[in-house]
C-alpha cells in the first residue's frame, strides 16, 4: 500500500529544525526500531503575537485534533492486532494534516522515513504514531515582534528592587543527570551544557523572591535584544511560578520562546501565554491557570530535544510590559 502524494507533501513540509516535545508512545512504548523523532521548528514569518499567531495556532490545534482521533482509532486496533487497520487510519489521517501545518515547515523527518513507501504495515504504524506524537507534543515559540513606534506598549525592566542579583541553578542532577549551566551577571549571559546522559537533558535558573510579586498590573514579560545559540534550532522555556504552584511539588507554568531570525526587536510573552500548570513536565489536568498577582519564582531553562549540547542565551534586558 503506497503513501498518497498527500502524506508525500506532508512529510517534505514537516519541520526542518525545531522543537517538538515527543509525547508518550502508548501502545509503541515496548519497541524502538521504527520510531521517528519528530523535529518541528517555528515557522519563521509567524509573529510572536496577533492574529498570524493566532492562525497558526488555531490551525496546529486542528491538526492536533485530527491525530487525536487517528489515535484513538488506530490505537485499540493495533491491540487487539489489526495491524493493517491501524496503517490505514493513520495514513488516512496524515493526508488531512497538510492544509493545517505552517507553509515554512520543511522537513528534518524526510530521511527517517524515506523507505516508508515499502515498510510493513507494522512498521508504517510505527512511522506515522511518532510522527503524530512529535505534532501532538508541538508548541509554538514566543518570537520577536516589530513594534511600530505608535504602539502604546510600556516597558519596566527588572532591576535589583525587583530581582534578586544571584538565581539559583536547578539542573537535571536531580533526576541522576548531568547537565550544566551557570549566569554571567556581567555578560547578561546563560551558558551551559544539556546532556542526554542518565535520562537527563535539561539546564535552568531560577530567581525566588522572598515575598511573592503583585505583577497583575503588567500583560507580560519582554525579552529586549535576545540572541542565542544555534538560532533556527534551538528553543528555550521560560519559567513562572505562583503561589498555587507552592502548594504544589514541582509544578510551574512554562512557555516556549525562540529567536529563530536573529531580530533585534523585543520578545513579548503574554501572562496569558501561561494557561497550563505543569509537574515534571507533564500536564496537570483542571488545575488552575497562572495568577501574576502571586508570582513567587521566575526562570530560564534550556531543554531537551531542541537543545542538546553546548547552548548561549543572551539579552540586554528582560521585565514586564504593559
Amino acid at each position: 500500500m503506497k503513501l498518497s502524494l498527500v502524506f508525500l507533501f506532508v512529510i517534505v513540509d514537516i519541520v526542518k529544525k525545531g522543537n517538538l516535545l515527543p509525547a508518550a508512545y502508548g501502545f509503541l512504548t515496548t519497541h524502538s526500531r521504527h520510531r521517528v523523532r519528530g523535529l518541528m521548528s517555528y515557522p519563521k514569518n509567524a509573529e510572536s503575537n496577533g492574529v498570524e499567531r493566532d492562525e497558526v495556532v488555531e490551525k496546529l490545534n486542528q491538526a492536533k485534533e485530527i491525530v487525536a482521533q487517528a489515535i484513538s482509532i488506530g490505537a485499540p486496533a493495533y491491540n487487539v492486532g489489526d495491524i493493517a487497520r491501524c496503517a490505514q487510519v493513520y495514513e488516512q489521517a496524515s493526508n488531512q494534516l497538510a492544509p493545517f501545518l505552517p507553509n515554512d515547515l520543511q522537513s528534518k523527518l524526510l530521511k527517517e522515513v524515506s523507505g516508508i513507501d515499502g515498510m510493513d504495515d507494522d512498521s508504517r504504524a510505527w512511522a506515522l504514531r511518532g510522527l503524530f506524537d512529535s505534532i501532538s507534543g508541538y508548541q509554538l515559540p514566543f518570537s520577536p515582534m516589530i513594534i511600530g513606534d505608535d504602539s502604546n506598549i510600556v516597558f519596566q525592566p527588572f532591576d535589583a528592587t525587583i530581582l534578586p542579583a544571584e538565581p539559583r541553578p536547578v539542573m537535571d542532577s536531580v533526576m541522576g543527570g548531568i547537565s550544566e549551566g551557570s549566569w554571567v551577571p556581567e555578560l547578561k549571559t546563560f551558558r551551559g551544557t544539556t546532556s542526554l546522559a542518565n535520562n537527563g537533558g535539561f539546564s535552568s535558573l531560577r530567581w525566588r523572591f522572598q515575598t511573592p510579586q503583585n505583577w497583575s498590573h503588567a500583560k507580560g514579560i519582554y525579552f529586549q535584544s535576545l540572541q542565542h545559540s544555534s538560532p533556527t534550532e534551538h528553543t528555550f522555556r521560560l519559567i513562572l511560578k505562583d503561589a498555587t504552584c507552592e502548594q504544589i511539588r514541582l509544578s510551574n507554568f512554562k512557555a516556549v520562546f525562540a529567536n529563530p531570525n536573529e531580530s533585534k526587536e523585543p520578545l513579548l510573552i503574554p501572562f496569558s501565554a501561561f494557561d497550563q500548570m505543569e509537574q515534571m513536565g507533564n500536564p496537570l489536568v483542571g488545575s488552575p491557570g497562572f495568577r501574576p498577582s502571586v508570582v513567587t519564582e521566575i526562570g530560564i531553562m534550556a531543554i531537551k530535544p531542541t537543545v542538546v549540547g553546548s547552548f548561549e542565551l543572551h539579552f540586554e534586558e528582560w521585565g514586564l510590559y504593559n
